[in-house]
This record gives structure tokens, C-alpha cells and sequence, in this order.
């Protein structure tokens, strides 16, 4: 894997606007066509293929289907400078096992499932414990230094969250990758120069990000900002290569199996990490059994 350095956001916009009239060419719609197939005015889209105005992401997935492309492929190219460590070149080290074999174009798929979902569990176990020590009448500042999560995470207001939005998706993708960086939300937040509740609002969807944020919180990350963006196209990229071979779902059905017995696990660990964090910052024990839901015997051992 690689980091990457990015256009400025100056010149997103016009990077775009470049990419759509290239690609509005050579498809042979005039301004004019494409603007009354999108639903716009012939001045928007001259002026978003000027760069102009900054496009926004919705209208930029509309466009792209229009002229039968991937969003992703309208983009500004970054410039590659060096490679990842740590974490990244393991996964990247597990599936150059395969690259030249039977499972080469499945198994790094299975590697970044397995890998993000071992930390979405540990983040829901996580959340878990911090809203029932919101209930218990624990203070915002313990609950924050021992869980890691900001306010925003676990004691919020019930919205409705529309997962079809493409800015709930691309907040998802945020929250992944955040997620194996290791970045608490204001991590994030304090790298993009952004408020805690800006990020929590851009992973859930209910802000719609812009093209020249989402460059920085892709710069924030250290990723493409393609890996961001769902493809126009896409349906389940990890299915669709399991129905490629019957062999290949066998494996994925033993691994399923296997990640549903792991989930727990994953899930007690994190528990008994936090629960370590509230005895040392003086919560009672009872508070921390009924919070973690951890038995008296797992609790005793995290003092130990």
C-alpha cells in the first residue's frame, strides 16, 4: 500500500470539471444534453466543468451515470511518494501469498473484511459499555478516557439514518479506514483541522461532505480518496467473487463460521480493556459489572 499526496483543494474542483468534460467528449454530449439528462442547468455544468463551483458528490454519482462511468474515475490522480507500515503491510504481506493462486483475487477482499471486522466489533463493545455508563450516571469526561469515544459516539439524540445515501456510505468507508489507522474520531478531527462532531456527522451521513474535505480527511487517513467513494456500479464486490468458484464459497463459509465464534471474543477483550480503564479511574465495581456486563471473576482478573 502506499501514501499518497493530493491535489490542492484548490484545484479539485477544476480537476473534476476537467475529468467530466473530457469524458462528456468522448462519450459526444454537448453541454446542453448532459445537463438535461442530470437535471441541471446548461451554466451549473459549464460552470462545474470550469471548476467554477465545487461539485457536489451526489450530483458528481448522477453525472457519472449519465455517462455510463465510475465516479471514482472522474477524479483528480494523486501522486504516490512512499509506502505504508505497521498494520497495512501486514494485510498487504497476507494477501501477496496469494496473488499468484486460485484464491489470488478473493482472499484480499477476505483480509480486509476479517481486519475491519475484528475493529467494528471492538468499537461496538466499546459503545456498549459507554452508553449503559451514560445510564449509570457516570461522569462524560471518565466515560471518554476510558472507552476513547467522543460524546457524539455514545450519547446522542436517536436520528434516522438513511444508509441508501451515498454520504452514509462514504461515511462508512470513513469510519473504517479511521478505524485501522487506530484514530479515535477527534484523532481524525484534530488532523483535518475539524470539529469531533463534524467527523461523527460526515460517518453517519447527516452532513454532506464536500469533495475538498473529503481530499483531507482522505490526506488525514493517508489513503486514495477513491477507496472512499463507492463505485457507481457496485453491488457486493466480496459476493460476487465468492460466486466465481464453488470452492472459494466453501472457504468463505468456514471462515463466516469461524468470525461468528471469534465475534465474542473480540468483543470480552475490548470489554475487559475498558473495564480496566473505569477501575483505574475509581468507578465502582458494581457500576463496572453492570455497564461491562462482565462477571465478578472476569472484573477480578482486571484488577489483577
Amino acid at each position: 500500500m502506499e501514501v499518497y499526496v493530493f491535489v490542492s483543494a484548490s484545484n479539485v474542483s477544476y480537476g473534476i470539471g476537467q475529468k467530466i468534460e473530457n469524458c462528456r467528449l468522448m462519450r459526444g454530449h454537448t453541454q446542453i444534453g448532459l445537463a438535461g439528462q442530470v437535471g441541471l442547468t446548461y451554466q451549473e455544468v459549464n460552470s462545474y466543468e470550469n471548476g467554477y463551483t465545487p461539485i457536489p458528490i451526489g450530483v458528481l454519482y448522477v453525472i457519472a451515470r449519465v455517462l455510463s462511468v465510475n465516479a471514482v474515475d472522474l477524479l483528480p490522480k494523486p501522486i504516490t511518494v512512499r509506502e505504508y507500515e505497521d498494520e497495512d503491510e501486514e494485510i498487504l504481506y497476507l494477501t501477496k501469498i496469494y496473488e499468484n493462486q486460485k484464491l489470488g483475487k478473493i482472499v484480499p477482499s477476505l483480509v480486509r473484511f476479517v481486519h475491519i471486522s475484528e475493529k467494528i466489533n471492538q468499537e461496538e463493545a466499546r459503545l456498549e459499555i459507554a452508553k449503559n455508563l451514560v445510564k449509570e450516571g457516570v461522569s462524560i469526561d471518565i466515560i471518554s478516557q476510558a472507552t476513547g469515544l467522543s460524546i457524539y459516539e455514545y450519547y446522542n439524540k436517536e436520528r434516522e439514518i438513511c444508509t441508501d445515501s451515498i454520504y452514509y456510505r462514504i461515511g462508512q468507508r470513513i469510519r473504517e479506514w479511521r478505524l485501522i489507522r487506530r484514530y479515535t474520531q477527534k484523532d481524525l478531527a484534530d488532523k483535518v483541522g475539524v470539529t469531533l462532531k463534524e467527523i461523527h456527522e460526515y460517518e453517519i451521513g447527516y452532513t454532506a461532505i464536500s469533495f475538498d474535505k473529503l481530499y483531507e480527511i482522505a490526506g488525514g487517513l493517508s489513503v486514495n480518496i477513491k477507496v472512499l467513494l463507492p463505485k457507481t456500479n457496485e453491488d457486493n464486490k466480496l459476493m460476487n467473487l465468492i460466486r466465481e468458484d464453488e470452492n472459494q464459497e466453501s472457504l468463505v463459509k468456514s471462515l463466516t463460521e469461524g468470525m461468528k465464534s471469534s465475534k465474542e471474543k473480540v468483543k470480552k477483550t475490548e470489554k475487559i480493556k475498558v473495564a480496566k480503564n473505569l477501575v483505574r479511574a475509581g468507578v465502582s465495581t458494581d457500576v463496572v459489572l453492570r455497564a461491562s456486563g462482565l462477571t465478578a471473576d472476569e472484573l477480578s482478573d482486571c484488577e489483577n
